[in-house]
């Protein structure tokens, strides 16, 4: 059986002040229920669950620092249509 599968990758060179900027979109969004990623003419929007997985990692050189976070989660039938999350 094939998957359907969708797939859009952002990465370059921001300022500081767009990356803080699409950060507090991505926190609005997600509070919404949804997250929707543009690149270009292409859009793909996903749907948050209840739970989700978080990764975070931090690495620091002697001239180069890096910070990296990945949020994933299953979706699951039962919790379509539930987005309210706790304030």
């Amino acid at each position: 059986m094939e998957k359907d599968k969708s797939k859009i990758k952002v990465e370059g060179v921001m300022q500081i002040t767009e990356v803080i900027a699409n950060l507090e979109k991505l926190a609005t969004d997600m509070k919404a229920g949804l997250v929707t990623i543009a690149a270009g003419e292409e859009s793909l929007t996903l749907h948050p669950s209840v739970l989700v997985n978080v990764d975070m990692k931090a690495s620091q050189k002697k001239d180069k620092e890096k910070f990296a976070l990945e949020i994933s989660w299953k979706k699951h039938k039962e919790m379509e249509g539930f987005t309210e999350m706790g304030e």
